[in-house]
């Protein structure tokens, strides 16, 4: 019996690319929202080490923002699971197997050739 072929889920599908944007979107400013709360508390509030932090917070934060923002959605780039319909699964092509008929095909003509030789 042949192989079934591997049918992709609807659960595996990728996101649409609109969605993929906002997500990216939304990642980079909440990384950047932070950023900008590192740099004001570490010029205005902190002080000590805490301003060494905050400063660190404020520098290295927009790499991980941008790291963060190019994070691709994966789902779907993986192959679909393996598996596919039972061997017992109903078919649309399980059936019995179609009769054929042997014959000639004529045309109108051998018809009538046919019918007036009679």
């Amino acid at each position: 019996m042949a192989a079934h072929p591997i049918t992709p889920s609807i659960t595996t599908a990728r996101a649409g690319t609109s969605v993929d944007t906002s997500q990216r979107i939304r990642r980079y400013t909440i990384t950047m929202a932070f950023r900008t709360a590192c740099f004001i508390l570490a010029v205005t509030v902190a002080h000590g080490w805490l301003q060494w932090v905050m400063l660190a917070g404020a520098v290295f934060l927009p790499y991980m923002g941008v790291l963060l923002a190019n994070q691709a959605n994966e789902t779907g780039r993986q192959k679909p699971a393996q598996g596919g319909a039972p061997d017992d699964a109903r078919q649309l092509t399980a059936g019995p197997e179609p009769d054929y008929v042997e014959g000639v095909v004529m045309s109108e003509e051998d018809d009538e050739r046919v019918a007036g030789t009679r």
